[in-house]
């Protein structure tokens, strides 16, 4: 008889969670704030998004962790604010709020692409905390939106605190996303 082998394929990224309660409590206010009937991402969810790969067997896991075993990099305050959207005001996709420290996180990054290991990365990297997703959105619905951006555009949230870097396997489950933490880098 035949033996069937399993091959362990994952959606993989690595990231920075956002764990500080006050700040993701003030994230939260803005999603409320908003209230279009978008996809809100859950306070529990909320994270800096380094590197994403689609689908990755054991072997480039192993590869992508130790590459996070090699970083070089001490930790830091990065400071929240404003709310902007990708990919435009025209085309909103996604609704963000930014971080300064664009440097060390660009640093980060850029170590952590030190494999063979083709991402799925589409755009160039801009740190950022994921508020919401959009799917549909009417001219009504995107005018509101902006002056919600507008009014929020130099807001500041908080600070997050950068000790670590995590990786995360993402399984898509009925519409929403399970994270399970499979690997995590100290600062």
């Amino acid at each position: 008889m035949a033996e069937t082998l399993k091959v362990y394929m994952a959606r993989v990224f690595s990231a920075i969670d956002v764990e500080n309660e006050k700040l993701l409590e003030e994230l939260a206010k803005v999603q409320d704030r908003i209230d279009l009937g978008f996809s809100p991402v859950k306070k529990d969810k909320m994270h800096i998004t380094l590197q994403f790969f689609q689908n990755i067997d054991k072997k480039e896991i192993d590869e992508l962790k130790a590459t996070m075993d090699k970083l070089e990099a001490d930790s830091f305050t990065a400071e929240v604010s404003g709310v902007g959207c990708f990919p435009s005001t025209e085309h909103i996709r996604v609704v963000w709020s930014g971080l300064d420290q664009e440097e060390k996180f660009q640093r980060l990054y850029n170590q952590l692409s030190d494999h063979k290991i083709t991402s799925d990365n589409k755009h160039e990297f801009k740190p950022h905390i994921t508020l919401m997703r959009v799917r549909d959105i009417d001219k009504d619905k995107k005018k509101k939106l902006r002056r919600t951006l507008r009014e929020f555009e130099n807001h500041r949230f908080g600070e997050l605190e950068v000790r670590n870097v995590k990786l995360f396997r993402s399984d898509l489950q009925q519409g929403d996303s399970r994270y399970e933490k499979l690997y995590s880098k100290e600062l």
